[in-house]
Parts: C-alpha cells; sequence; structure tokens
C-alpha cells in the first residue's frame, strides 16, 4: 500500500515485477477487471499470478541470467522482454482462472506464445540485453557446458 500525497490517494499496487500499463497492453481493463474481481482496489490476486509468473519465468532462465538481481524486491532491473512475457503470462492465468470450461484460443496463444519465447531464450537464440549473465568468480560469463556420453556406434 503506497500513500500518494499528491493526490491524496492510497495505491494497493503491490506487483514487483510489472504494473497496470504492461497488463493493458495485453488486454482491456474491464476484461481483466471481470477476470480478477479487484475489490476496492485490492489486487492481491494479480499480485499472486504474478509471482507464480516470476517463478516460471526464472524456472527457465536460471541457468543463464542472475534472477536474484533481476527480481529483487527493491530495485528489479526491468526489461520489456520480460515485462511483455511475465504480463502475458498472468492475463493468461487470469482468465484461466474464471473460465468455466475453455479459455479462448487467442489467451491460449498468449501463453504458448511466451512459453516459446522463454525456451529460445533458454537456448541462447535470444537474449535480454541489460540485464546481468550468471559469473564465475573470475568475472567469466561463460555458459553451462553440456555433452552425451551416449555412443552408438562404439567408436571414439
Amino acid at each position: 500500500m503506497i500513500f500518494n500525497p499528491v493526490n491524496r490517494l492510497i495505491i494497493y499496487n503491490t506487483m514487483v515485477y510489472i504494473d497496470d500499463t504492461d497488463l493493458a497492453s495485453v488486454i482491456q481493463e474491464r476484461f481483466l477487471d471481470d477476470s480478477t474481481a479487484n475489490i476496492a482496489g485490492d489486487d492481491s490476486i494479480l499480485t499472486d499470478l504474478e509471482q507464480k509468473a516470476i517463478d516460471y519465468v526464472v524456472s527457465y532462465i536460471t541457468g543463464i541470467y542472475n534472477t536474484n538481481i533481476i527480481f529483487s524486491t527493491d530495485t528489479p532491473l526491468r526489461n520489456g522482454v520480460l515485462r511483455q512475457i511475465i504480463a502475458q503470462i498472468v492475463v493468461y492465468r487470469a482468465i484461466r482462472r474464471n473460465a468455466a470450461r475453455k479459455v479462448p484460443e487467442d489467451y491460449v496463444t498468449l501463453m504458448t506464445d511466451s512459453t516459446k519465447q522463454l525456451e529460445r531464450i533458454q537456448a541462447g537464440k535470444m537474449a535480454l540485453p541489460g540485464l546481468p549473465l550468471i559469473t564465475a568468480q573470475d568475472g567469466t560469463t561463460a555458459s553451462l557446458m553440456t555433452g552425451n556420453n551416449r555412443n552408438d556406434d562404439f567408436f571414439i
């Protein structure tokens, strides 16, 4: 809860990484309000959905980017791509929350597009400029190496 002395209003915006403008870029406010049943400015449902979306994003990028710094509660490092991905996930889950039978296809597309983008980031095909990479003790940002020791042809 934040008190705005200029307008003498109490603002209940407790979302950490995204804000209302990010959500408005994905969905009209009235549709989102209907889906989250906001009561007198209380956005606890959106805050919970955002935290779960952040956890989902972290599960994809944690091996590449320093997520403790990016999603710090004090001063998070905002990136346009991550803000869009998280907003799309929040909107999908908000609509899914009230969908009795089936979520409309355009909202399902939001979730699948977000997941595809996260997979591209995870694979190194898409970068998040301006965000800190995981660094080693010596300051290098070498990516993790993976390999396969299976040799079906039994030769070196």
